[in-house]
């Protein structure tokens, strides 16, 4: 784990760019023969005669297994990063302190008596004048 394509020695890399010419030249053969070979279309029509559907499910689960497994190992290749960078920010003896600046009071607006402007706010102003009024007298 970890290791990178700058990291493999040139006899790996010339091995794995062997394997990935000989793949691509294999299907280059297969693709030009059933192109070409009619007793090979036939078969390959009958193999798999009523099980495309199934081929192409599971042609698509692999596909999707293959990109979730990269991206859980591109998510723990960045979770190890930040592993290793938060280890190396609390090892830092001279961290600066973050002071608080001062804090500025900010300006409140208050709302002193406001008017009602329309019919019901004029009446629900006068259910709160009676409400105390009728509280003063009790």
């Amino acid at each position: 784990m970890g290791n990178s394509w700058r990291n493999a020695s040139s006899f790996v890399k010339g091995v794995l760019v062997l394997q990935a010419l000989i793949v691509v030249g294999l299907s280059l053969w297969i693709y030009n023969e059933y192109v070409s070979n009619p007793y090979l279309q036939t078969y390959l029509s009958s193999l798999l005669q009523g099980k495309g559907s199934l081929i192409a499910v599971i042609g698509f689960g692999g596909l999707l297994g293959s990109a979730l497994v990269g991206i859980f190992l591109k998510a723990g290749n960045i979770l190890r990063d930040i592993e290793h960078l938060s280890e190396k920010v609390e090892n830092q003896s001279n961290v600066a302190q973050a002071v608080p600046e001062k804090t500025v009071p900010k300006p409140v607006l208050r709302v002193v008596d406001a008017q009602p402007v329309d019919e019901i706010g004029q009446f629900h102003s006068s259910l709160q004048r009676w409400y105390e009024r009728s509280k003063s007298q009790e």
